[in-house]
């Protein structure tokens, strides 16, 4: 029997309950004393059970009968409607406790173990100052691109454009994490390519060519009444052009005297490769000066407070400020600075100096091989750069080194 309203609306109250049915197990209840429901009764794992739908009038008969087409369906595919319905209800808590500051977490913890402490670190306190205290209680289901837009104009608004700019690069990464967790949709960030603020990126500023031996200069008369020690920091930084930090940290046992190779660990390059270091003749006399003091402990440039740890990265920036150089040259300059001079006045193949440089692809494909690559070209460059540093302290001119022409 198929139920018209009319059939609903006058069911009256009788001696005892009654149904009348709908078709396809649903029926509208009837009590003693006249109230109506929509119920269907049901058999699950062996256990008769009932699902009840809603009161009427409350639900109206086409109401009761979408209801039960869903629930319907549960049943033949062999699903409990009250455990499915548990089971939603669940997961709608689930999401609505779930934030972009539980997710991030998760993200944060999966990274540690593919990036070097510092930079988690790093990663972590820009999230917990930047991104968190706007967004971090949102529910996840709630981001959206006009939420994100609104916490990194804030960012920008105070002036943070690179900061801007890495809050979104780190939202995207959680985004993309979260859609592989299924707790997201889809990586919102790229929606605001257009609305955000172009900044152009500022290099580290560096010295040209022909001011060099304004720097040389400078530290031979040690106006700023540098440390010995740090002018042989800048020295070696100037002859070997690593990163600060990896001429800061370096350790006596990643030096082969025999061979005059310095081995720079994988974990304290930005590449994360091992990169190596053709020693020239001006580079191993710092190094022998700087073996009479330190080398009996285990880093090269030792810490002024605390010999056991090495120098402070930013001793070197410091230094480089002491000497009057601040806006015109830093620390990590000295590796643009090189590749300059190298290309402009040596005449050293570019793919030579740039592999010396480590400008590598990340990625572990290669990476024994190109810690060698170029090395028979390599070795000269670096001396032929200690001797054009020897000649701009001895005469400040520049002496143009004839490397030749052999390529690779």
């Amino acid at each position: 029997m198929n139920l018209k309203d009319i059939h609903c609306k006058t069911a009256q109250a009788a001696e005892k309950p009654y149904k009348l049915p709908d078709g396809t197990g649903l029926y509208l209840y009837v009590t003693k004393a006249g109230g109506k429901s929509w119920r269907y009764n049901y058999q699950i794992n062996g256990k008769y059970k009932t699902y009840t739908y809603g009161l009427y009038p409350e639900t109206t008969l086409l109401e009761a009968r979408e209801l039960h087409k869903k629930v319907h369906k549960l049943v033949s595919q062999g699903i409990d409607p009250h455990q499915h319905e548990k089971e939603e209800k669940d997961k709608l808590e689930a999401e609505n406790t779930l934030t972009f500051e539980g997710i991030a977490k998760e993200w944060l913890d999966k990274r540690e173990s593919e990036v070097k402490p510092k930079t988690h670190a790093d990663i972590k306190k820009r999230l917990e100052k930047d991104v968190f205290p706007i967004i971090g209680d949102t529910p996840m289901k709630k981001i959206t691109p006009p939420v994100l837009y609104d916490m990194l104009k804030k960012i920008e608004d105070r002036g943070a454009y690179e900061m801007a700019s890495r809050a979104r690069q780190y939202c995207s990464q959680i985004l993309r994490y979260a859609v592989a967790r299924g707790k997201a949709e889809r990586d919102f960030t790229a929606d605001l390519s257009d609305a955000l603020a172009v900044r152009k990126v500022q290099h580290q500023p560096a010295l040209a060519p022909n001011e060099i031996p304004e720097f040389l200069i400078a530290l031979e008369r040690n106006e700023a009444r540098l440390f010995h020690q740090t002018r042989l920091a800048l020295k070696m930084l100037m002859l070997t052009f690593v990163r600060p930090i990896e001429l800061a940290s370096a350790e006596w046992d990643e030096f082969d005297f025999k061979t005059n190779i310095w081995t720079v660990p994988a974990n304290k390059t930005k590449m994360t490769k091992v990169h190596l270091v053709p020693l020239a003749t001006q580079t191993l006399e710092i190094l022998k000066e700087l073996k009479e003091v330190n080398g009996h402990r285990q880093y090269v440039f030792v810490g002024k407070q605390n010999p056991r740890a090495h120098m402070a990265r930013d001793t070197l920036s410091k230094a480089v400020r002491a000497l009057g150089f601040q806006g015109r040259h830093t620390a990590h300059g000295f590796r643009a600075m090189a590749m300059t001079t190298l290309l402009e006045d040596l005449k050293i193949p570019f793919h030579v100096a740039d592999t010396q440089l480590q400008h590598g692809k990340r990625g572990p494909l290669g990476a024994a091989y190109d810690r060698a690559k170029y090395w028979d070209e390599r070795v000269p460059m670096m001396q032929a750069w200690g001797d054009y540093l020897d000649g701009l302290v001895s005469t400040g001119e520049v002496i143009r080194a004839d490397f030749g022409k052999k390529t690779a």
